[in-house]
């Protein structure tokens, strides 16, 4: 009996397979994009980090994105919807707000009171963390130059031109279909911008490949962005409108926070060789994903490893150290770093991380 019931289950096994073999060959010319990545740049050492210090351990879950806002005060925001403000000198957390149906992603401040939040459910806002008022500049489904609004990721804040540039990872797929958007790998994201100024909202003319992580250059001439799909940062001339590529990594990139100088901080997403260029370099191997994602017979814990891995490049775009946790233990897929001072904080949007991973950066190099 039990061998009969192995036999039926190996059977309906080999048949999804065959199915989905079948699928993605048909899709495999129509609906999932080539990407044709070079992996000669894959070839990277990394330092194994070890003694982190874990902040904030069993208060959080997934803080995700980190706005500092001075006297040792991070916001940042949950998996369950909680924005939160975390004191690092004092290792406590409490809660600030709480919204229905929401998933804070990019959190920065704004000004001493005031944080921006690109929600991947809700919108974009502005929070006061004195007075609790919210105020909404962008909501999910409002249309933008006739596509709408959904998946905010990130953001960024031009001082000078009193400017919000605005990650939209993908205006087809949801954050709760992100693994599906992941495995198409079409440029089915933009950049959206909103004016304070003038209310007036709009969009770069141009699509991404889940645009991720974006920020300024210190002049606030540059944009970067994080192309996730394409492994890399791209940057945006707000003058001359001109895009070009300014750094390419051994694996999918998350967010990118300047480390205060000309350098740049970049969160690393799975970097497990095998997967990535299998994924990338067979476009059938991503459409038979695609098609067992979308029948939910495969979830992201099936195929990635847990470990973690961040960057730090150089004005030129040029990796200069790679530092990761092979096992996992002292941080997991960084989201994000910040430094403050000498200080590095790693954020991980992974629900079950709770906890903040803090170094000092004479430790690192």
């Amino acid at each position: 009996m039990t061998n009969c019931c192995h036999g039926i289950i190996f059977s309906i096994s080999a048949l999804v397979i065959i199915v989905a073999v079948g699928i993605a060959l048909i899709l495999n010319n129509s609906d999932i994009e080539d990407h044709n990545i070079d992996f000669n740049f894959v070839q990277i050492p990394c330092i194994e980090v070890k003694k982190s210090i874990k902040l904030f351990k069993g208060q959080i879950a997934g803080g995700e994105s980190l706005g500092y806002m001075g006297d040792g005060v991070i916001i940042s925001g949950m998996d369950d919807g909680r924005l939160m403000e975390l004191n690092f000198e004092k290792n406590t957390a409490k809660t600030l707000l709480k919204l229905e149906n929401s998933r804070p992603l990019g959190i920065r401040k704004i000004n001493e009171t005031t944080v921006g939040v690109a929600d991947a459910l809700l919108g974009f806002y502005l929070f006061n963390i004195k007075t609790k008022k919210i105020d909404f500049l962008i909501r999910q489904g409002d249309f933008i130059n006739g596509i709408p609004v959904l998946f905010l990721d990130d953001f960024a804040y031009s001082h000078k031109r009193n400017m919000f540039y605005i990650s939209q990872a993908s205006s087809t797929f949801g954050v709760e279909r992100v693994f599906l958007m992941f495995v198409h790998g079409g440029k089915t994201g933009r950049v959206l911008t909103y004016d304070l100024n003038t209310g007036e909202k709009g969009a770069l003319d141009m699509k991404f490949a889940f645009p991720n992580g974006i920020e300024l250059d210190k002049d606030e001439e540059i944009l970067f962005i994080n192309e996730f799909q394409r492994f890399s940062t791209l940057s945006f001339n707000l003058k001359t409108r001109k895009l070009s590529t300014f750094a390419i990594y051994p694996g999918y990139v998350d967010n990118i926070r300047s480390d205060g100088h000309d350098g740049y901080w970049i969160g690393v997403d799975q970097i497990n060789k095998r997967f990535i260029y299998y994924m990338e370099k067979y476009t059938t191997f991503r459409a038979i994903l695609y098609w067992l994602s979308e029948h939910e017979l495969i979830t992201p814990q099936n195929l990635f490893v847990r470990f973690g891995t961040f960057l730090h490049i150089d004005h030129n775009g040029s990796i200069d150290k790679c530092f990761c946790s092979s096992t996992g233990s002292e941080f997991m897929q960084a989201t994000e770093i910040i430094q403050v001072d000498n200080k590095l904080f790693i954020g991980s949007y992974l629900p079950d991380v709770d906890f903040i991973a803090h170094f000092k950066t004479e430790e690192l190099f």
